[in-house]
């Protein structure tokens, strides 16, 4: 698997629209105004957006280079490759899976089926974690484990920032492990961020890190079971372990919190993501150590929901 390529199928079968048939090699805004009417037709979210982005991918080109001059025209197999993946994405495959790629933080990340697409969300995660990490490297370089790692968009995301630090990145999917390195090596932090493949803390058992870590962070499962099977159809597109967090949706929340007492140290800090409404119960699990953690801060998201719960160890 390549990190930068864009893997797709040939469909020779797949004929050109009413719309297109005239066009030997039709041009690329014609192309887009059809996707966009297509795709609006499907109820997809930006449908122009959606089609510039596929057709970037595919021809090779930034977007506004579409529109400057003259139209640029697009050979008949690159025009049938850009319907097939506009039509893969009317059927609700995600936009990072078709483009193979993800902006995060400002950073660029490649996202391949199977691993979990960040959100912006998440970018509240890190701003925390940022704004923690600052203060700690003035006096020394911080240790940081990421939990569930995915495509390493936390991660990356830290050490980019935080010049100083040295992540240990850890999930169960040999493939978000693989992709995660990907992702470092082209966003050039390979260095100091060390991935392992294993259950949470599994991995660290021989790392010699017990009370020395500064900063625990996780963006963990936390959709309730009975929930999966109402999420929108694109998320279902998305890898089942990295959304089921079961039956409450605190499974992980209740193995993470009471652990990472053995790994932090005295003053260390611990910044998890949460669903919507999990705030308040989240806190109560941290709450059952007593007088183990701070009180719990919680910062709302980008849209007013509390999404992130803030302690660290006494």
């Amino acid at each position: 698997m390549g990190c930068c390529n864009f893997c797709n199928g040939d469909d020779r079968s797949l004929l050109p629209d009413k719309g297109l048939t005239k066009l030997h090699e039709p041009g690329v805004r014609t192309l887009i105004k059809w996707a966009t009417c297509y795709l609006k037709s499907k109820k997809i979210d930006s449908p122009r957006l959606t089609a510039e982005l596929i057709a970037e991918k595919i021809i090779g080109k930034k977007r506004v280079w579409f529109y400057i001059g003259s139209e640029i025209s697009v050979d008949k197999e690159k025009a049938l490759l850009f319907k097939r993946e506009i039509r893969r994405r009317a059927r609700g495959v995600p936009l990072a899976y078709i483009t193979g790629e993800q902006q995060f933080m400002g950073y660029k990340f490649f996202i391949p089926p199977g691993v979990y697409i960040p959100r912006a969300d998440t970018e509240v995660v890190v701003e925390k974690c940022i704004e923690i990490l600052n203060r700690i490297a003035n006096h020394h370089s911080p240790i940081v484990i990421d939990l569930g790692t995915g495509s390493g968009s936390i991660a990356i995301s830290i050490t980019k920032k935080i010049k100083n630090a040295f992540v240990y990145a850890i999930d169960i999917s040999s493939l978000a492990i693989k992709v995660a390195k990907c992702n470092a090596k082209s966003n050039k932090v390979q260095k100091r961020i060390e991935f392992l493949l294993g259950d949470l803390f599994l991995p660290l058992e021989f790392k010699n890190l017990e009370n020395r870590v500064d900063l625990i962070v996780s963006n963990p499962p936390y959709i309730e079971r009975k929930q999966m099977r109402f999420l929108p159809p694109e998320v279902k597109k998305e890898p089942d372990f990295a959304l089921n967090g079961g039956k409450e949706g605190l499974n992980f929340y209740k193995r993470i919190i009471p652990e990472s007492l053995k790994w932090l140290k005295k003053g260390g800090n611990l910044v998890l993501e949460v669903g919507y409404n999990q705030a308040d119960k989240v806190k109560k699990i941290v709450e059952m150590k007593k007088n183990l953690f701070t009180p719990v801060q919680i910062i709302n998201d980008l849209n007013g929901n509390p999404r992130v719960v803030v302690t660290s160890k006494k």
